[in-house]
């Protein structure tokens, strides 16, 4: 899945990159969040959900 979401470069990636990716209910991408905020995040999500 971290390829799929681009969160490494390939199925070999030691450590993939740190993401947050909101996915719709169709599987498709919504959003990806490539720098949060642990305390702010949750809300930046419910926000973006509603």
């Amino acid at each position: 899945m971290s390829v799929a979401y681009g969160a490494a470069a390939d199925a070999e990636a030691e450590r993939p990159k740190r993401i947050s990716v909101l996915v719709g209910p169709d599987g498709k991408v919504v959003r990806r969040y490539d720098a949060v905020t642990p305390a702010d995040h949750p809300e930046e999500v419910l926000a973006d959900l509603g």
